[in-house]
């Protein structure tokens, strides 16, 4: 498994509404809406997550195993439902969340199957996220923190993407402390500047930029929407604008989309240089049609 990635965190079920039309049953979450992307950039990849024994749980696993995501991670508890989110859009294609997920079955995890992350091995890379973080307690996060520190000693990768939402921390000093930890033992870090400026007040890109050279983070690329990609590797910043800038319909997965597709293409060997652009392109399209996963017809990248 030399190129093997495991992404963990949560999918939910989606409801979605567009042009007025009656609400589209999907599914999605920042780190399974990234694992698709990366199946379908050819990467080898699995999802560490938990849901329930109910249909919708099966409809989750069977979608996303025809994503070529691999299941054999995922844990399965009785009396469990998937959580659930609703999206709206406004005009200019940004989205707002409403959230039905207090007993998400991936709360109990770490809890109940606490051998989900110490018997995972051969692994290149890990990937989570604040949001991931967020799901879990004080002593979760420490059992994640534990594993993160046992895997770079067997050599793998940490990914991570801050993907600060507020609504799932009880203060953004408990997210700041929680997310700061965890980015110690981090080797690729895939934040977007927003979600730095809403947790850590970042005014600028040089503020956030510092703010990694600081931490020590050997490869970081800072997502920054229209004004594209500043890269950090090793000390040296580059910037990389877009190509082209597309008229957003849906802004969902556009981090996830990329953070995919970037991902996927450093596991495959590519340079910083053509990981972006494969992650740029890929977010390009995904925002350009609704919701966190777009139909496979409709990837052309």
């Amino acid at each position: 498994m030399k190129n093997k990635i495991v992404t963990f965190g949560e999918c939910m079920l989606e409801l979605s509404q567009f042009g007025g039309q009656d609400y589209r049953l999907a599914y999605g979450g920042d780190t399974l809406n990234s694992a698709v992307y990366m199946a379908r950039a050819g990467a080898d990849v699995s999802f560490l997550t938990a849901l329930g024994c109910d249909q919708y749980s099966d409809y989750l696993i069977g979608r996303w195993r025809q994503e070529g995501v691999g299941t054999e991670l995922v844990r399965r508890f009785d009396g469990k439902v998937p959580g659930l989110y609703i999206i709206a859009t406004d005009d200019n294609g940004e989205r707002s969340f409403e959230y039905w997920r207090q007993a998400a079955p991936v709360k109990d995890l770490i809890k109940l199957k606490p051998e989900a992350l110490t018997e995972l091995a051969d692994v290149a890379i890990f990937y989570l996220s604040g949001i991931t973080l967020s799901l879990f307690d004080t002593a979760d996060r420490r059992a994640i923190l534990e594993f993160l520190t046992a895997h770079r000693a067997r050599g793998g990768v940490v990914a991570f993407d801050t993907n600060y939402r507020a609504k799932g921390w009880q203060s953004p000093a408990q997210a700041q402390d929680a997310i700061s930890t965890i980015l110690a033992q981090v080797d690729i870090a895939l934040p977007s500047f927003d979600d730095e400026q809403e947790l850590f007040g970042f005014a600028t890109i040089d503020a956030c930029v510092e703010h990694y050279r600081q931490l020590g983070v050997n490869e970081v690329v800072i997502k920054d929407g229209k004004n594209g990609c500043y890269s950090l590797i090793n000390g040296e910043l580059s910037r990389h604008p877009l190509k082209t800038i597309v008229k957003p319909v849906d802004t969902t997965s556009a981090g996830d989309s990329f953070n995919g597709a970037y991902i996927a293409a450093k596991s495959l060997g590519k340079s910083v240089a053509d990981s972006i652009v494969d992650g740029q392109a890929c977010a390009a399209y995904v925002i350009q049609h609704p919701g966190a996963i777009v139909d496979r017809e409709n990837i052309k990248h």
